[in-house]
């Protein structure tokens, strides 16, 4: 990609869909919207966007993504936002669904651009930092549980469910959970030997804190 000599130097979105207009936008301003109305910077023809649906705010050399209240939701790499999201290089974004409208490209890849969690559906690998993490089935079934509810609680069953695919028996399954859950933090702590994003809601569940 040869590009503009804007895109040399800063992030762009290139459109995937032709009902995005512009098709290719440059990141030289500190914010930007995305949406159906016409005086968003980023318009999207559907009936599927919301008039104001997504930011796109700058903090520091970095680009953070923002849901913006709207009603079929904002998605990276396929998973539904919840919170904010600092944009990686080759990010894709859903408007309306998780179907990609968006790519979001980095000219320096190398820049600290997500400092956390993160999961790459290009990939199918979750990074923590710059590190990819190595992770067994279980642990990534049990991962991607948490990680697509980032910021909520998961309940004892619903991890059950996603590692065994049955319903959760508390007799039978609780210290095998317990060793599940231990299992995933050891493989964070072998990337982040102080990471504690992964807490524990006692009788209740589990909370993956980005």
């Amino acid at each position: 990609m040869s590009g503009s000599p804007d895109q040399l130097h800063f992030p762009t979105l290139f459109a995937l869909h032709a009902d995005v207009s512009p098709q290719e936008y440059v990141l030289r301003h500190a914010s930007l919207t995305l949406g159906r109305d016409k005086q968003c910077q980023i318009v999207v023809s559907s009936q599927l966007i919301s008039r104001v649906h997504a930011r796109i705010t700058a903090d520091g050399p970095r680009f953070v993504l923002i849901d913006a209240g709207s009603v079929n939701g904002t998605y990276v790499n396929g998973l539904r936002l919840t919170e904010a999201h600092v944009l990686a290089n080759d990010d894709t974004i859903g408007l309306g669904s998780r179907a990609p409208t968006l790519r979001y490209v980095d000219p320096d890849p190398t820049l600290p651009s997500h400092e956390g969690l993160h999961y790459n559906d290009t990939t199918m690998a979750f990074s923590l930092g710059a590190q990819v993490l190595e992770l067994t089935p279980h642990q990534f079934r049990l991962l991607m549980h948490l990680y697509q509810s980032a910021g909520q609680v998961c309940s004892r069953e619903s991890c059950a469910q996603v590692l065994w695919g049955r319903e959760y028996e508390p007799g039978l399954d609780a210290a095998a959970l317990d060793q599940a859950i231990t299992s995933l933090r050891g493989a964070l702590r072998r990337v982040d030997a102080h990471n504690a994003m992964i807490q524990t809601r006692r009788g209740v569940g589990y909370l993956l804190v980005l």
